[in-house]
């Protein structure tokens, strides 16, 4: 299986300074690269990909350009290969927020399994949060963004990942943490693509 891992919040050229969600972790008042989205979410997307490597899957890392160029580009590569292909859109959440959710694009129909086998993955590795949800996304509803950040991905099944709302699950943002999220989705991925 082929895994594109896509850190959204990282070199995004038309927002630049954009890190995504922060959380003042050691409450000093001040935001700090390491309180950010795109610092776990980079440091969680390196844990996946080395674990798929050593479960034997292939893995593409993806954190430059807008949002529809890194589609097109996954899109261009897959067109010349014949493999199962898993597109992540990586993110964290912030809002107050007690569960971890994987969006699908309303229009996949292997996207709601693939999103329910991450939940599987995550509840059998996280034990401090009870509730993970497979939420479908649409561009009409309060899931587009999710939509958006997934919609231009053409064979790959794709998935816009939330795991954990940093401010209310602040005990994973740490290395052990964010390693734990990690490997429960590439447990969930690993049994996915054993499926197919």
């Amino acid at each position: 299986m082929i895994v594109f891992i896509d850190r959204q919040h990282a070199g995004k050229p038309s927002k630049i300074d954009d890190r995504g969600a922060a959380v003042d972790i050691n409450g000093d008042g001040d935001i700090a690269s390491d309180e950010r989205e795109a610092h776990w979410t980079g440091f969680i997307s390196l844990v996946l990909e080395q674990r798929l490597l050593q479960m034997g899957h292939k893995v593409i890392p993806i954190s430059d350009g807008s949002y529809a160029a890194r589609h097109a580009r996954v899109n261009e590569y897959v067109s010349r290969y014949n493999e199962p292909t898993v597109y992540l859109a990586m993110h964290l959440n912030a809002g107050g927020g007690h569960y971890g959710s994987f969006f699908y694009d309303c229009r996949s129909s292997a996207g709601k399994d693939l999103a329910e086998h991450l939940c599987g993955g995550m509840r059998s590795t996280i034990k401090s949060i009870r509730t993970f949800k497979s939420i479908e996304c649409k561009p009409d509803d309060w899931t587009k963004n999710a939509f958006y950040t997934i919609k231009g991905v053409g064979k790959p099944v794709a998935i816009c990942c939330e795991p954990i709302f940093m401010d209310t699950h602040q005990d994973l943002l740490n290395n052990y943490g964010a390693a734990q999220i990690a490997l429960g989705m590439a447990h969930g991925l690993n049994k996915w693509e054993h499926k197919q």
